[in-house]
């Protein structure tokens, strides 16, 4: 069983590899994307020291041990700065900050006299793991290097729950996907801190194989669903409009079930002098509350909305009646004029009214 979970660490931490790779050699790389490829790079560190933790590879290769601990401590301000992406409107707000890499030196500084220890001396410390635990340094050194991923953490539920609502973090399979990347990288950060200060063994290994699972279902959402940053974006833009929209207090179901009886039922269309101020009347909202609901979540003008009852009632008539003339069925929905009748449905439709009929005889 432990051979089997070394594998799978160390295969996590090749496919974290070219994942990094594939970052870097991208043709048009941006900061998103650099920043997702050190992630990567220092993921795929972390799963090697554990490999060789496990494997015992560290008394083959002793100057290699914790090397990768001050790379650790950058995780949690890459971490931020990737998804303040989805926050931050000015990109000047997520500049890079020299006090961001404050956690990586302190690290440096109190891993130097280890560093700069003889072989034998890194493997006597290695030694001294199993009987009496990780040194009081070590634990200290580890916090600091832990810690920035709990506030990564911490950053990104909390501005989840600023900006998206509970429902819509319910129906997006991305949202959902995005939790459960952070909420994993926290639990194994909070398990790796519990293990290291309570001498539990095997921590290590328990952290390690939670990363590689989530690397692997990193691997195979990134095959199934390639644009998930992009769809995670537009999400949360959508969501940052309803928060400072005038609709905050307005139950969207009932608005949509308000305005499917006015048109479905009472064909409210039907009349040709209808308008925004007018139809806003029958809903009980301001103009600028309807055009923003239509806008926003019906993704259709007042115009097109009314436009589309009215064309789908002629298509009816035109197969239900086939011996009225299209000019008077034009009237009947709603329409003003032949000319918009005929400018809207080719629009719609594709095709003139006349063609259509036509079609329909076919």
């Amino acid at each position: 069983m432990r051979n089997l979970i070394s594998y799978l660490i160390v295969f996590s931490a090749g496919l974290s590899l070219l994942f990094a790779c594939g970052e870097f050699l991208r043709k048009n790389t941006t900061g998103q994307t650099k920043v997702q490829g050190l992630l990567f790079l220092f993921a795929a560190m972390f799963q090697t020291h554990t490999f060789f933790a496990c494997t015992g590879l560290y008394y083959f290769f002793p100057h290699f041990n914790l090397i990768h601990l001050p790379f650790t401590a950058c995780i949690g301000a890459l971490l931020k700065r990737y998804f303040s992406e989805l926050w931050e409107e000015s990109p000047d707000q997520n500049r890079f900050s020299i006090w961001e890499l404050v956690p990586a030196g302190i690290v440096t500084l109190l891993l130097i006299p280890f560093y700069t220890s003889s072989a034998e001396e890194k493997i006597a410390i290695l030694s001294r793991y199993l009987t009496q635990g990780v040194p009081v340094l070590f634990q200290i050194t580890i916090l600091i290097a832990v810690l920035p991923i709990l506030y990564a953490a911490f950053y990104v539920f909390s501005n989840m729950i600023k900006y998206i609502r509970l429902e819509r973090f319910k129906s997006s399979a991305h949202l959902r996907f995005v939790g459960i990347v952070v909420g994993i990288g926290a639990f194994a950060s909070l398990v790796g801190i519990y293990t290291l200060f309570f001498h539990q063994r095997h921590g290590l290994e328990i952290v390690s194989t939670l990363i590689a699972l989530l690397l692997i279902g990193v691997y195979l959402l990134r095959q199934r669903s390639p644009e998930l940053w992009g769809e995670v974006q537009r999400i949360v833009i959508e969501e940052k409009k309803y928060r400072t929209s005038q609709l905050g207090g307005f139950n969207l179901e009932t608005l949509q079930n308000q305005l499917r009886k006015l048109m479905e039922e009472e064909r409210i269309y039907r009349d040709e002098s209808i308008n925004l101020e007018k139809l806003a009347k029958e809903m009980n909202l301001s103009e600028h509350q309807l055009s923003e609901y239509l806008n926003l979540h019906q993704k259709k003008s007042f115009f097109h909305l009314v436009n589309h009852y009215r064309i789908r009632e002629a298509k009816e008539l035109f197969s239900s009646h086939p011996e009225r003339n299209i000019l008077t069925i034009a009237y009947d929905v709603g329409f003003p004029s032949k000319s918009t009748f005929y400018d809207a449905f080719k629009r719609e439709v594709g095709t003139s009214p006349s063609e259509f009929r036509k079609s329909l005889e076919h």
